[in-house]
Parts: structure tokens; C-alpha cells; sequence
């Protein structure tokens, strides 16, 4: 397959067995190797309850945001939730819009909702202020953009509008004035996770409100703790699920008998630090406090997973959360409704949703919306408040997506063609691709692809209502927002994250860009001084035929959900020989069996072609890839996904 130099296989099972003193050896060997699982709690790793989140509060602004909103929903004033289009952004939004059109504390303000569409450059873009001071809000809620918008936010501020800026993207030096700008990312953040996505702030932000809402607010918890050496004891104090020093309590208006002893005896099923077990225990006693947000879970998981975030720390349990929501979501009556029949009509497992059901199903469909010009569709259904009105936005929905597929599939066609005429574009630092014939929407859905199949960081570029927008996606580790910066002065705009960018530009700039693109990308990558220049597979383990089975899988089950920065579990096969090869889809994609695995399927998806020559040249082969379940027309079965297929060196392989 394409570009893959080395394999390094990893270690027989049966070795891992002996060698690892554990009652679940594979598992622990696992977890051992992954950075960001090696120093949990067990019961952290294999459990996930309310208690493994932080509390909200030492998010930076999260409390002023707070307040604007009660204020200007006691005061019956106009708020306006402004989203972006992309799944992060539409699933921020209706979170947040749920809650405050179903809450009593928000009945009387006048509230409204939008988004962007594809034709509007990212965040607060001329057309977006636009938009924003023909509805003329009192307060206004961006969501998923605005933290680099500082000019744009201070003009509306600068009429009497009120902002609250609820992001994750990199924020800049100058940061917006008389703005409650909630973002992890600020350098005086104090949170504990950086890397959260706007969902999961929307989240927060609803969390916080309830507590504020609540009598546990403001109240102040004090721990003695005796020093081991000295025997000194000192008190430490809390407030809001946070410690705080001793210096910031207003002595005026608290007495010996206002301060509360820390709960040392309350019990935990997970145990975690003292911080997260007091605002755990501050929220069990808010009467329906954990019933009310655990619906609130469902489009956090999804913004977590579709944006791409690491699956390590809070963000591994709110996915885990997200599932059980959804779960329940499918087979009860939940207030959910356009998601409950979204469900359905994907026709997904009612006994239990998956990672795999986030990333590839339920999210796709919700980013086509924005892909497809038409945001405010996936907005129209996550909002739906009948059955019969959900059930008929689902449909158009999954209709939708099948449009963006078939756009997708027209561009990738092109892109092939493209570089079959100019291969030579392909040795490149970095493969670009542009033509006028491409058509707008999936400039991100084709930047990864492209990436996939040429192991390197790749643009994609479209014609878009005159001008142009582009997508850069990462290969490795390499920052893709350094590069924009270098190349900014021929954008329009430009924005992301690390891994993933875009940006807008006139059509005229095009040729311009492309001849400066090179040579700056090639001291971009010139600086990254532990950039392999060898496409290396790291498999976890080497495994026999006669293993693989349910049996395997469920040796580490519990290291689900798999996603960034925690994958799935990569298996190596030595020596295998295929049998009753069944070409799918005119010879795309191949399904296999192997003597000795029995009934088990191998996929070999897009690469069916190169897979049956390849076997028609050789006997036996190795090949890497993930085991996995897979549920169609009502029935779950396992089967393999090949990732790579080749002969192998005693250690590495070049194909």
C-alpha cells in the first residue's frame, strides 16, 4: 500500500502473558504504553461517573458568563447564541439553547439562534456582523469562534452589545476587552484540561449555572491536614469545587460556624482528588442536579469526538457518559427528540451506541448540514420539539449527507485525476491540489484523504461564492496554523486548530500562494527536527490466526472509547494466508477469510484492486489492522479491518 516503508511488530501474546505480572496482563501492557492512561486510577480507567469532572468554575470568565446570562434573563432582554457550522459548533449551540429555553430561570428572556453557513468565512466575519446587528441582541453567545476576533468583538461592544465568547481555538497575544472570553486555552487558565472541545464548554457553562443556582454556591469547605514531618497541621479551603487561598475570604462575612468541614467520609465508587470529590459531593446534594445534566452529556461526547479531541482525562469520561445517554436516548422518551430519531434513522445498535456510531455516523451527517450550505438544518433538528417534526428533519438530514458523499466522491475523482496528470506534485513537502471545476463544502473531508493516501500534509482548495476556501490538514505533529501565519498576507481568513486549518482567499492570490507554499513548507518541516522521514506502523501486538476471536477483544474492552490520543488497538498478523476472496463494490473493497481464523471477516476497504493483485503474486503475506464489531441489519458481527497488507522484513517492511 501506499507509501508505508517499515512495520514494527509488537510482541506475541503469549510472551506479553508471561512476562506481565497482572491479572489482566494485555490490558495492563496497554495501558503501560499509553501516556495518557499510565497514571490513572484503575477505577478511573475502567469507570466513568459525574465525580471524574472538574468543576466549571476555574474556567477563565465562567463566572461572569454566568452572570450575564441570569442577568439578562431575569431582565427579559434579547440573547443571541451565534454557532459555528461544523458539529462542534451546531452541538455547543443546541446544548446550550436546550437548556436555556427549558429551564425556568430563563422563560422570560428572548432568545434566538444561529449559525453560520458555508458561504461565511470562519467566526465573526463581515457577513456575521451583519447578521448580528439586524437582530440587534442585548447579549450575544458566540460559540466555537471569536477568541482571535478581538477588533470584531470590541465594535460590538462598542454599540452596547454584550458578548460571552465560549471557545477552544489557539487565542492570540491581544485578547478581546469587556468580553467574558471562556477558552482553556487562555494563558491564565487555571483549568485542568486544555484541550476540551466548545461542546463540553457549553457544558460547563450549563453545570455552572445550576450550581449558581443552588445553596451549595459560595459555600466555603475547610480540610485540616497534619504535615508528616513536622506534625504542623494547616487548614486548606475550598469554594465552588476549587481550593482557594486563606487570604481571599472575606473575614466580614463569615464566621467559625458558616465554614463547613470537608466531607473526608463521603463515599466514592472512583477515588479522585479532593478538589473533584468535594464539588462531586456539593453537586449530590442539588436535588435532580446529575438527572438534569446527564442528557446534557449526549452532545458534548459528540462535539468531543467529531472535533477530534484526545480521548484522554475528562474528555474520555465524557464520551463514556455520552454513550450512555445516548443509549437511553434511542429506547426512551427523552426530551431529545430530532436526536432520538436521528438515531433511528441510521439505524444504529439500541443496545448500545458506540465511538465508532459518533465519528462515523451521527457526526458526518450533522457537519454535511454546514458542508452543504445549510447549517441550520442540523440546528432545525437537534431542536425539534414533536416526534413527527423530527422524524421528517432526520430524513432530510440523511439525505443531505448523501449529497455531501456524492460531492465528496465527484472531488476525489478529480483529485486522483489531477495528480495522474501532474504526479510529479505528489514530491512535494506538502501535496496541494486545485482546479476550478472542484466543488465547495468537503474541503476538509478531502485534505484528510489526501493525507491518507500520500502520507504527508496536504491542501485541498475549491471555487466558493467568488472566492476560494481551503483546507490544510497535519501529517505528523507539525503545526499547520505556523504555516498559515507564514502564508496569511494571501489569505482573507484563516483559523484552527494545530492539526487542522482553513482558510479563504481570492481567486486572482491562487497561483501566488501555490509557488510561495512550497518553499515555505519546506522550512516549516526543515524545523521539526524528530520529523521521520520514514512512514513507520507501530502495531501493539503480533498475533496468531487461531487467536482472533470475541475472546481477544474483550482483553481490552474496558480501554474504550478509542479515538485520539488513545487508538485503537493495532494487531499484526505474520505469514497469513487468505481464502475465499469476495470483491465488493465492483473490486473497490475485498472481504476475506484466513486459514485458521476461522469464520472471521477481513476488510480491505478502497484498496480491493491492489489487494487481489498483490495476492495473485504471492502465497502469504503480513498484514496490520484493528479488530472490531461491527452491527448491520440487526445483527452484530466481529470482523478486521486491514490497515496494511505487504511482506514483511524480520522486523520492517517496504512496499
Amino acid at each position: 500500500m501506499h507509501h508505508v516503508t517499515k512495520v514494527h511488530f509488537g510482541p506475541l501474546l503469549a510472551e506479553v502473558r508471561t512476562k506481565v505480572d497482572s491479572k489482566r496482563p494485555l490490558l495492563r501492557y496497554l495501558v503501560d504504553k499509553r501516556e495518557g492512561l499510565r497514571n490513572i486510577h484503575p477505577k478511573e480507567l475502567l469507570c466513568s461517573d459525574f465525580s471524574c469532572l472538574h468543576s466549571p468554575f476555574s474556567l477563565p470568565d465562567l463566572f461572569d458568563a454566568v452572570e450575564l446570562l441570569l442577568q439578562f434573563a431575569r431582565g427579559g432582554k434579547k440573547i443571541l447564541l451565534y454557532g459555528d457550522r461544523d458539529s462542534d459548533g451546531v452541538s455547543s449551540t443546541c446544548l446550550l439553547a436546550f437548556f436555556l429555553r427549558s429551564h425556568p430561570e430563563f422563560s422570560h428572556c428572548n432568545l434566538e439562534v444561529m449559525v453560520s453557513s458555508e458561504s461565511d468565512p470562519y467566526g465573526l466575519c463581515k457577513e456575521a456582523l451583519v447578521k448580528i446587528k439586524k437582530v440587534k441582541p442585548d447579549l450575544l453567545v458566540t460559540l466555537d469562534f471569536g477568541s482571535s476576533q478581538a477588533d470584531e468583538i470590541e465594535e460590538l461592544t462598542g454599540i452596547g452589545i454584550r458578548v460571552i465568547v465560549l471557545d477552544h481555538h489557539e487565542v492570540p497575544v491581544r485578547i478581546p476587552t469587556n468580553c467574558a472570553l471562556v477558552n482553556p486555552r487562555r494563558l491564565d487558565s487555571i483549568y485542568p484540561e486544555k484541550k476540551i472541545c466548545t461542546a463540553v464548554l457549553s457544558f460547563k457553562l450549563v453545570s455552572a449555572i445550576l450550581f449558581r443556582l443552588s445553596e451549595e454556591f459560595g459555600r466555603i469547605y475547610a480540610k485540616t491536614v497534619t504535615d508528616s514531618d513536622s506534625k504542623t497541621k494547616d487548614t486548606i479551603y475550598f469554594q465552588n469545587g476549587l481550593s482557594i487561598p486563606k487570604e481571599s475570604i472575606d473575614n466580614s462575612k463569615i464566621t467559625e460556624n458558616s465554614i463547613l468541614p470537608y466531607p473526608e467520609d463521603f463515599s466514592m465508587n472512583i477515588p479522585v482528588d479532593e478538589e473533584r470529590k468535594l464539588f462531586y459531593y456539593q453537586c449530590s446534594k442539588i436535588p435532580d442536579f446529575f438527572a438534569g445534566l446527564e442528557e446534557e452529556t449526549d452532545l458534548a461526547g459528540i462535539g468531543t469526538i467529531t472535533d477530534m479531541m484526545p480521548l484522554t482525562g475528562e474528555n474520555r469520561h465524557f464520551v463514556k457518559l455520552a454513550l450512555q445517554s445516548l443509549t437511553k436516548l434511542y429506547v426512551g422518551d427523552k426530551k431529545r427528540k430530532g436526536l432520538s430519531e436521528l438515531l433511528k434513522e441510521l439505524k444504529l445498535n439500541p443496545h448500545g451506541i458506540t465511538t465508532k456510531d459518533l465519528g462515523w455516523s451521527i457526526g458526518p451527517v450533522l457537519n454535511s448540514a454546514g458542508r452543504m450550505g445549510k447549517t441550520e438544518e442540523a440546528v432545525s433538528l437537534l431542536l425539534s420539539e414533536t416526534t413527527t417534526e423530527a422524524k421528517t428533519k432526520a430524513k432530510q438530514l440523511l439525505s443531505l449527507n448523501e449529497e455531501r458523499k456524492e460531492r465528496t466522491k465527484r472531488n476525489m475523482d478529480r483529485v486522483e485525476r489531477y495528480f495522474a496528470r501532474k504526479a510529479e506534485r505528489t514530491t512535494n513537502e506538502i501535496v496541494f491540489c486545485y482546479e476550478p471545476d472542484m466543488e465547495p463544502g468537503v474541503s476538509g473531508i478531502v485534505a484528510t484523504r489526501m493525507v491518507d493516501t500520500y502520507k504527508k500534509p496536504a491542501i485541498f482548495l475549491a471555487p466558493d461564492n467568488g472566492d476560494a476556501r481551503g483546507s490544510i490538514r497535519s501529517y505528523g505533529r507539525e503545526n499547520v496554523l505556523e504555516l498559515l501565519e507564514s502564508l496569511s498576507n494571501h489569505f482573507l481568513h484563516f483559523g484552527g486548530h494545530p492539526e487542522a486549518g482553513g482558510f479563504s482567499i481570492k481567486l486572482e492570490n491562487i497561483p501566488a500562494f501555490e509557488s510561495a507554499l512550497y518553499p515555505t513548507a519546506k522550512e516549516w518541516l526543515a524545523k521539526d527536527k524528530e520529523r521521520s522521514t520514514v512512514h513507520t506502523i507501530e502495531t501493539d501486538f503480533t498475533v496468531l490466526t487461531e487467536e482472533m476471536g470475541e475472546k481477544l477483544l474483550k482483553e481490552w474492552k474496558d480501554l474504550e472509547p478509542f479515538g485520539q490520543g488513545n487508538p485503537d488497538i493495532k494487531l499484526a498478523i505474520r505469514n497469513a494466508k487468505a481464502i475465499h476472496l469476495t470483491p465488493l463494490s465492483a473490486g473497490k473493497h475485498v472481504r476475506f477469510h484466513l486459514i485458521g481464523s476461522g469464520s472471521l471477516k477481513y476488510m480491505v476497504w478502497n484498496k480491493g484492486d491492489e489487494f487481489q493483485k498483490f495476492m495473485s503474486e504471492h502465497g502469504s503475506f503480513d498484514l496490520v489492522g484493528c479488530l472490531e464489531e461491527n452491527f448491520y441489519q440487526g445483527r452484530t458481527t466481529l470482523q478486521f479491518i486491514v490497515e496494511w497488507f505487504g511482506i514483511a522484513a524480520e522486523n520492517s517492511a517496504v512496499s
